[in-house]
């Protein structure tokens, strides 16, 4: 029977084309070319690495082309594949009584043989239970103590097998709190620092963004931040900072963040994206624009929109609702007979689950729900008496034809905005290049929603423009929107003074050879007119499912200099470090422990780079 095909790149990723380098999918090993590749997936050779987590079916497929590719037949395959076991054995069965003295020492050393190779099959699947319990320890943050307890040893021998009767029943060695702290975590750095290499590497070309995650923790009141660079790579841990010291000068935060942009990579850097506009940060933001003439300051997305949210609840029009509309659901949900009664399909209720990736947003679904059920609230509440006072008073209120008024203001003013939030905050979507376009389009639709005379939109507008103008806005969204070919060869693309000027001001801040500028201004014509390798490439089916920055690398290498400025430009995300949902007890525990000696500190060091980068690294592999 031929061997079921199975395409080498499915298991590998070309990270380095020009010296044929490869990094398997499996264990992250980098191999020179794609033979070595499948000779390290099939554990075949012994001059180069073996894979010890690539499944069975998937090495045996390998090793077995690798074979066919040697021998030339299936059938010559196999037999090349046979163990030195096999090859003891069949002398044995060939021989007769003469040799019986022979084939009884050559059955020995059958058998060594089956024990060796059964021995290290065991090692390695022992080795690689160990390095995923490792894993679990590095990345959720739990102490290391936990791995002594007796309850766990149990569990990990019940799942392994072995009814939890110890390590000579299954063969697996479960690490200790010593190998977790000594020896596990130095394999486990190097893995990680190999991860983060590659995703530096990748910089040059696409840059990166340096996302702020600052708090003040509970115990001490201390004013934390921890730096992420991120990328289409992936985003991974730099460092973290205990800035309550330096948080009110200004010249020593600049300096700090400069700091980290230059560890980075200046060339690199393409923006500063912070998590507030208040406290330290807000002055740090405020400062840095004017201090700085190549990196871009904005402030995460969501952070903008839930600023937008909240000053358009605070309008007098809709002060209070929220609480309003809250009190109703307590109520509801404080009478379970009457949340099951509202909830009951039959009556035709529209109440969709309110959660949402971003915590602010759910109170506005929740307000969505409940102005949807508005006619069934009221007749349910209106034929009903109620006898307790909080009962009275939702009975009134949902008859109240004023309140139903507000709430349904409310809701017309903030759908567009929590629509173009979802639509920025998938993953396809998250970079700069989406922006602009999303923020007018919102725009448009509050006008529609709010059109009427008694609903006039000017001041939702007000809001969201004072926002966007002092938070969000940056001449790399009017970059991003001009280089994005979905919109600029819509029909929709408008090219008014505040995009041009946005985009010489990006060229400007990132290209500083001026032989270069011109270069891409030339080949900006070309891209202009639709000309040239643009003229295909500027059809609605070259641009459809297709990200911008991916537009540019397969429709653009005739124009080098501007390929790699565009790609650079719609690279960059538009979102903070919150979408990452870091754990911050490491940080704080490396950060306010005192007394701690060199080596304890560089420990701490060590396991937070760890610990952090790895929970990242998950992270962009789920999403």
């Amino acid at each position: 029977m031929e061997d079921t095909f199975m395409d080498i790149r499915e298991h590998g990723v070309c990270v380095n084309k020009i010296k044929n380098r490869y990094t398997c999918n499996y264990c992250g090993k980098e191999v020179q070319g794609i033979c070595r590749l499948k000779l390290h997936l099939g554990g075949v050779g012994i001059d180069v690495t073996h894979c010890d987590q690539v499944a069975s079916n998937v090495k045996k497929t390998f090793r077995s082309m690798v074979m066919k590719q040697r021998h030339g037949s299936t059938a010559a395959a196999a037999a090349a594949a046979e163990s030195e076991t096999s090859r003891v054995i069949g002398n044995v069965q060939m021989g007769n009584g003469h040799h019986h003295k022979r084939g009884r020492s050559e059955i020995s050393s059958s058998r060594s043989v089956v024990e060796s190779s059964n021995e290290h099959d065991v090692n390695i699947q022992s080795n690689k239970a160990r390095k995923c319990i490792g894993r679990f320890f590095y990345e959720s943050g739990i102490a290391f103590s936990a791995v002594d307890s007796p309850s766990f040893r149990e569990m990990i021998m019940s799942v392994a097998g072995g009814g939890g009767g110890g390590d000579e029943e299954t063969g697996l060695k479960i690490p200790g709190s010593r190998d977790l702290s000594g020896w596990m975590l130095q394999e486990a750095l190097k893995e990680v620092e190999e991860y983060v290499k590659r995703v530096k590497d990748s910089w040059a070309v696409t840059g990166c963004s340096i996302l702020l995650d600052a708090w003040v923790d509970e115990e001490k009141g201390r004013d934390l931040v921890t730096f992420i660079a991120d990328s289409p790579a992936g985003p991974v841990y730099l460092k973290s900072f205990d800035v309550s010291d330096i948080k009110r000068d200004t010249n020593a935060l600049i300096s700090l963040v400069d700091g980290v942009a230059e560890e980075v990579g200046v060339g690199n850097v393409v923006q500063i994206i912070a998590c507030s506009t208040t406290g330290w940060v807000g002055e740090l933001g405020k400062s840095f624009a004017s201090n700085n003439s190549n990196i871009f300051w904005s402030v995460s997305i969501s952070h903008c929109f839930e600023l937008m949210l909240a000053e358009i609840s605070k309008m007098d029009s809709s002060r209070g609702i929220l609480d309003k509309v809250n009190s109703i659901i307590k109520f509801l949900r404080s009478n379970p007979l009457v949340w099951e009664l509202f909830k009951d399909p039959s009556h035709r209720h529209d109440m969709r689950d309110s959660s949402s990736e971003f915590e602010f947003v759910r109170p506005y679904l929740t307000l969505e729900n409940v102005h949807k059920a508005k006619d069934n609230l009221a007749k349910m509440f209106f034929s009903s008496v109620w006898s307790k006072e909080e009962g009275t008073a939702v009975s009134k209120l949902v008859n109240d034809w004023s309140f139903w008024e507000s709430v349904e203001r409310l809701v017309r003013s903030t759908s567009p905005l929590i629509r173009g939030l979802c639509l920025l905050s998938t993953a396809n979507n998250q970079q700069v290049g989406y922006v602009y376009d999303t923020m007018d389009g919102i725009k448009e639709s509050v006008a529609k929603e709010l059109s009427d005379e008694e609903l006039p939109y000017k001041p939702v507008w007000d809001v969201i423009d004072d926002v966007w103008n002092n938070h969000l806005h940056s001449p790399l969204h009017v970059t991003g929107y001009f280089l994005n070919p979905g919109a600029f060869y819509s029909g929709d693309f408008s090219s008014d003074h505040e995009v041009t000027t946005g985009f010489i001001s990006s060229l400007v801040y990132m290209v500083k050879d001026c032989h270069v500028q011109a270069k891409i201004s030339a080949q900006l014509k070309m891209y202009s007119l639709g000309q040239g390798c643009f003229d295909e490439a500027s059809q609605a089916n070259q641009i459809t499912d297709i990200a911008p920055a991916e537009w540019w690398v397969q429709k653009a290498s005739q124009h080098p200099e501007l390929q790699s400025f565009a790609i650079k430009i719609l690279s960059q995300t538009c979102e903070g470090a919150s979408r990452y949902k870091l754990k911050r007890n490491v940080a704080e525990k490396l950060l306010l422990t005192r007394g701690m000696s060199r080596r304890e500190k560089q420990h701490l060091e060590e396991l937070a780079f760890v610990h952090y980068n790895l929970h990242l690294q998950r992270f962009k592999g789920t999403n």
